[in-house]
């Protein structure tokens, strides 16, 4: 596995359930259960309709490249050398939500926009994150 260096959440009462799925292996999502507006990142009210404790979905952690960046330049001073380059992307989830993430694997510096995407997460220190690989076709 790659050496990744990431800065490490901080789960919130909100991200808990979020943090602890993907430490099972599971990407969840927040869904409402006023208007069923299916959402990223982990909040106490559903940003569509506004009603409160929205409910959980377990994604297929499935969808396409809608942007990406290679970085060449570490932004985080030394400690940060290591990673470069990598490539940031923005994931249009199967459920519909955008999500930030990375894209990680020898292929990633031949995504493209379009491309399918699965999650594949990775544990740094005692945390598993949410990162991408280009999927395989099948």
């Amino acid at each position: 596995m790659e050496n990744i260096f990431a800065v490490l959440p901080t789960p919130t009462a909100e991200s808990r359930p979020f943090w602890e799925a993907c430490n099972r292996g599971e990407l969840l999502l927040q869904k409402c259960d006023g208007c069923g507006h299916v959402f990223y990142y982990p909040r106490q009210m559903c940003p569509q309709c506004g009603k409160r404790e929205p409910g959980w979905i377990t994604s297929t952690g499935r969808g396409i490249v809608y942007s990406y960046s290679h970085i060449a330049v570490s932004f985080y001073g030394a400690q940060w050398e290591s990673q470069i380059p990598y490539t940031v992307i923005l994931v249009d989830l199967d459920e519909g939500p955008r999500m930030l993430s990375r894209l990680i694997g020898d292929d990633r510096e031949r995504a493209k926009i379009g491309d399918r995407l699965e999650v594949n997460f990775v544990e740094v220190g005692k945390q598993k994150l949410p990162f991408f690989r280009i999927a395989a076709v099948k």
